[in-house]
């Protein structure tokens, strides 16, 4: 199954603990959709990344291909937040080259708006500066810190 991984996600030691078995395809973005924090994450004490529509903006990240017990693995979170917290769902994002492709995301279950925390966002910093994603990425990440 190909998988569009952003936010923490992104983070390399994450990503093996994860899916272990994935193979990276690829920069991609997802059009028209922006990063909200709108989980609450015990293990960073502070919000949790995902994907809402947002025209006009674009979330970053990797297509990589996962297999069924990484799928399996992923939707487990480390047993970290609460089961059906994130579900997988389709979505269509733009590669590097331009074309569009079909693969599967982790979308949360909006409870609120929480402040992710300084720690949460160096951890997806440096698996955003890992890939060589585009700065307009770096600079969106960056801009969550606190001013």
């Amino acid at each position: 199954m190909k998988f569009f991984f952003y936010a923490d996600n992104l983070n390399p030691t994450q990503l093996k603990r994860r899916a272990p078995e994935h193979k990276v395809l690829g920069k991609a973005y997802l059009p028209d959709h922006t990063i909200h924090f709108c989980r609450w994450s015990s293990q960073w004490r502070g919000g949790l990344a995902s994907v809402t529509p947002s025209p006009g903006e674009r979330v970053w990240g990797i297509i990589a291909d996962v297999t069924d017990e990484d799928a399996k693995l992923l939707d487990t979170f480390e047993e970290e937040v609460p089961p059906n917290a994130f579900r997988q769902v389709q979505v269509t994002v733009m590669t590097e080259q331009g074309d569009k492709e079909l693969v599967t995301t982790h979308i949360a279950t909006p409870i609120g708006k929480f402040k992710p925390k300084e720690h949460y966002l160096d951890w997806v910093t440096k698996g955003v500066k890992h890939w060589k994603l585009p700065d307009e990425c770096v600079a969106m990440w960056e801009s969550f810190r606190p001013k």
